[in-house]
Formats: structure tokens, C-alpha cells, sequence
């Protein structure tokens, strides 16, 4: 389960304890009407339009942290002529779609949702309700069995990626995730940003001022005691208090680092100083290699790839699932439903014994544009 739908999940569930709601408004309409449709399987109007306002409210969350304005978010184009309305009403149908047949495949799992955690799901769709205004819940087109259905999706979706990935081959050699870790001086030598706009290129001269302080740092760091554990830093900071050098790790994919740096640095042992000064695209470089297989760095590598090939099996076979199953969508229904800034929603935080006044209330705040009915 991705970060989102956790964070959703934990604000779901967090009604168990009276802690989660919504505020805000949106039109009503009708929730008892069919989204999704498979065999007998069925996700109402109502439980995907709480999905989407529980990822309506994280994406404002996240904006409004990152500083970021919100204001006409939903109407801004996403890329391909859709806006971010369209393109997250699509990402909540196709995740949807998602947890309904990992549903219907559990049992090839063996897994279940057992009473205990029945009780639980429904504890917590009780107090969510309980939570909300009746205006709220209106407004929302929500019913308790919908909030249950939700919190039982997202259930199935937690317990069945472990057993769709187990297959998967976890063995990655060293070769196929071998990192290294280089220190390296950057000097600048790209064009000059103007107050109106424009860039102005440097000089030769200029240019080579900044190609005599790397090769000055250079001949420090090879005149030192130890190259191989000179703070190269320091160095850098004896030749020009406004440089510095910093350490890094890259592999064979990386397309971070410069080309240019990394051709010179492959080409030394552990403890090398590169001889000369790299010229790059748009700086002088002078780099060290502090170690060519890079152990830590090599076997957090060993874990992404692991990840990517676990992430990539699991989609593959809910696709596999989705092309299976016949699945009819209320696309009239879904056509009603809007995002706008008039119908914002946004997470209120629980309150415990250790909330202070000030920080209670500012969790719950709407937005200008929000209403003040209360409703992760």
C-alpha cells in the first residue's frame, strides 16, 4: 500500500477513537448508486466518493505544507489537456479497481478478514460517522457500510501484497548493484542569472580563474599528508571560502552526476586522486574515489531493485487481474462528482489528552472556501 492510502486507512481508522473527520461541502448526490460492478461484487457512488475526498484533502495537505498554493488546483492542467480534477478521479477508480480484485483473489491467497478485524472495521466506520455532522455526511453521500467497505478494500490490499511478491527473486548480485563513493570539488564556471531574465556567459578569464582554484585545491590535495583521507573540504575552503566538496555515491544508471566526473572517476582505486582537473558541462571538478564498491551503499541498492522488481510483479498481476475481470463502470455516476476549490475537504487531527488548545483548533481550520460543516 502506497503512503497515501495509508495515511487514509490511519484516518479511517482513527474514528475508532473519535479522532478523524472532515470538513467542508460538495454537492450531493446519490451514493447508493453502483461504481463498480463485478460479478457480485459491487463499490458504491458513496464509497468512491470518500476515497476521493480522503485523497483530496492529503493532496491539499501536502501543497499547503510544500508552501504551495491550492488555489485552482484541481482545474490546472496535469499534462495531455486533463486537469489534476480528472487525472485524481482517475487515479481513484483505477485504485479502486485495484483493491476490488485483489479481493476477489484473496482466497487464492488464503487470505481473509477475520472477525476480529470484521469488529474492528466496523467500530471504526461507527465512529466516523459519529464524528461528522449529519450535513457533512450528507454532503459526502456516505453511508456507514460505505466507510466499512472502504476500510475492508484497503484491509485486502494491505494483507495481499506479501503473498502476490513472494515469488519474486530476491538474489541480486554485486555486479547488478554495485555503487562507488567519490569526494568531489564543484566549481561553476555556467552562464551568469541577470536581474531581468537574460544570463550573460563567462569570460575566458573567468573560466580560468575558476580552473586555476581546481587546480590549486588539486595540488593541496595531492601535496597532503594522506590524499586518500584529506578533508577535502577544508581544502577547498583554504583555496576559496565559498567552495566546498561534498561525497557521493553513483552506479551505472546514475544520471545525476556529471558525465565527465564520472568517466574520471572510474577510472581510479579506492583512495585515487583523479591527476588532472575534470572539465565537465558546466563546472571543473576535482574528485577522488573513496571507494569503488561502496558495501553500504551497494546493498541499499540491492533493496530498490528488490523493491522494483517486487512493485513490478504486483502490478503486472493486477493488471493481469484487471483484463480478466469484467468490470462495469458507472462512468454517469462518476461524471457527477467534482473537484473544485468550493468543495474542499481537509483532515482534522485527533485530539489527545497532550493536544494543546492552539494546536487542536488548527488542525480542523477550513479553508476560505470551505464551509464550516464538519465531516484522513
Amino acid at each position: 500500500m502506497n503512503k497515501a492510502a495509508k495515511k487514509i486507512t490511519g484516518a479511517l481508522l482513527a474514528g475508532a477513537l473519535g479522532a478523524a473527520s472532515l470538513t467542508g461541502c460538495s454537492s450531493p448526490m446519490d451514493g447508493t448508486q453502483p461504481l463498480l460492478t463485478s460479478g457480485e461484487d459491487t463499490v458504491t457512488v458513496g464509497t468512491g466518493n470518500l476515497m476521493l475526498r480522503m485523497n483530496q484533502a492529503t493532496m491539499l495537505s501536502y501543497y499547503s505544507m510544500m508552501g504551495g498554493s491550492t488555489t485552482g488546483l484541481w482545474s490546472q492542467d496535469s499534462g495531455d489537456g486533463e486537469t489534476y480534477g480528472d487525472t485524481t478521479k482517475a487515479s481513484v477508480l483505477d485504485e479502486l479497481e485495484n483493491m476490488l480484485v485483489q479481493k476477489q483473489h484473496a482466497a487464492d491467497y488464503d487470505v481473509s478478514i477475520s472477525e476480529e478485524e470484521q469488529g474492528k472495521i466496523e467500530e471504526a466506520a461507527q465512529a466516523f460517522m459519529d464524528a461528522n455532522t449529519e450535513e457533512t455526511i450528507q454532503n459526502l453521500s456516505v453511508s456507514q457500510s460505505d466507510v466499512e467497505t472502504l476500510l475492508e478494500l484497503y484491509t485486502y490490499q494491505t494483507k495481499m501484497y506479501d503473498p502476490m511478491v513472494a515469488d519474486v527473486d530476491t538474489n541480486v548480485e554485486d555486479s547488478e548493484a554495485a555503487q562507488s563513493r567519490i569526494t568531489y570539488c564543484r566549481i561553476d564556471i555556467s552562464d551568469t542569472q541577470n536581474e531581468d531574465g537574460t544570463t550573460t556567459p563567462l569570460t575566458d578569464e573567468e573560466k580560468q580563474e575558476k580552473k586555476d582554484q581546481a587546480q590549486a585545491l588539486l595540488d593541496k590535495l595531492q601535496a597532503s599528508a594522506d590524499p586518500a583521507s584529506a578533508d577535502m573540504d577544508a581544502l577547498a575552503k583554504e583555496v576559496n571560502e565559498d567552495l566546498n566538496a561534498v561525497d557521493n555515491t553513483f552506479g551505472d544508471d546514475d544520471t545525476l552526476l556529471d558525465d565527465k566526473l564520472k568517466e574520471a572517476a572510474k577510472t581510479l582505486q579506492d583512495g585515487q586522486v583523479y591527476g588532472e582537473v575534470v572539465e565537465g558541462e558546466n563546472a571543473y571538478f576535482v574528485v577522488r574515489m573513496d571507494s569503488v564498491l561502496d558495501r553500504e551503499a551497494t546493498d541499499a541498492e540491492k533493496e530498490n531493485i528488490v523493491s522494483e522488481r517486487q512493485q513490478n510483479a504486483y502490478n503486472d498481476l493486477l493488471d493481469q487481474w484487471k483484463d480478466d475481470a469484467d468490470i462495469t463502470v458507472n462512468n454517469r455516476e462518476w461524471d457527477k462528482v467534482t473537484l473544485t476549490d468550493n468543495e474542499q475537504y481537509t483532515i482534522k487531527q485527533p485530539e489527545t489528552e497532550e493536544t494543546t488548545e492552539d494546536s487542536s483548533t488548527d488542525a480542523g481550520e477550513t479553508t476560505e472556501n470551505s464551509t464550516d460543516t464538519q465531516a484522513e
